[in-house]
């Protein structure tokens, strides 16, 4: 008698001719895309939490300046100073409060189509092209803001800024707070603009692996559709 292995089995099926279906296929994309959706959700989360907190220390900052730019004070060996010099530049904080603001539109944009009543967005090429080019322009802003910052900060009293002013200057008080305070807010404000820049990049090179994979997916789709 002929070896059974040699036959077919039920309804002419064997595991050398199973064709998976098109739900079966669907499934499986959506599974491969589960962690580096979550992944994405996670870094945009943190991302409009740092923008938020980095208006909400610079914006602090701005208002005690604003508050405080007449005031006399003491210093330590007795004699009375302006808390503030007469000219300040405060085009850094103004550039870095709008990398935040940039952000935090760009992260919300981005919450929306990721988990928002515009998740369906995500399926257009619209969409590709929108997260390329909004992670490029959140990169651009925060590392050029960031620059900038800093190097207005080294150039001290050839042009003085919050940052410069309040760290070398930590023993003086303006009657609101401690410069040494306002010098910790500012180098937060430099860091933290760093490590959005750099949360931005991670983002895009997460979404351009989703792209690479699900585009392999769907032509995989396209191949099995094409033997049925």
């Amino acid at each position: 008698m002929e070896p059974l292995r040699h036959h077919p089995g039920q309804g002419g099926f064997t595991a050398s001719n199973y064709i998976p279906s098109q739900e079966q296929l669907r499934k499986s994309i959506k599974e491969a895309r589960a962690t580096p959706r979550s992944s994405r959700l996670l870094i945009r989360v943190i991302t409009l939490g740092v923008a938020i907190s980095l208006i909400g220390t610079l914006g602090h900052s701005s208002i005690v300046w604003f508050q405080t730019r007449n005031v006399i004070s003491n210093t330590a060996n007795g004699s009375r100073q302006r808390a503030w010099p007469a000219h300040m530049d405060l085009w850094p904080t103004w550039v870095m409060l709008g990398a935040a603001v940039m952000s935090i539109c760009i992260s919300v944009l981005a919450l929306l189509s990721l988990c928002g009543p515009v998740q369906r967005l995500r399926e257009t090429n619209f969409h590709t092209w929108i997260v390329f080019f909004t992670s490029l322009l959140g990169i651009a802003g925060w590392v050029a803001a960031a620059v900038y910052f800093k190097l207005q900060d080294t150039k001290g009293k050839a042009d003085w800024t919050l940052w410069s002013w309040a760290c070398t200057h930590e023993d003086l008080s303006n009657g609101k707070m401690s410069f040494k305070k306002m010098c910790i807010e500012m180098q937060y404000s430099f860091y933290a603009s760093t490590v959005v820049a750099a949360l931005e990049l991670i983002s895009l090179v997460i979404f351009g692996w989703i792209l690479v994979k699900t585009r392999k997916g769907a032509g995989y789709s396209h191949i099995e559709a094409s033997k049925i």
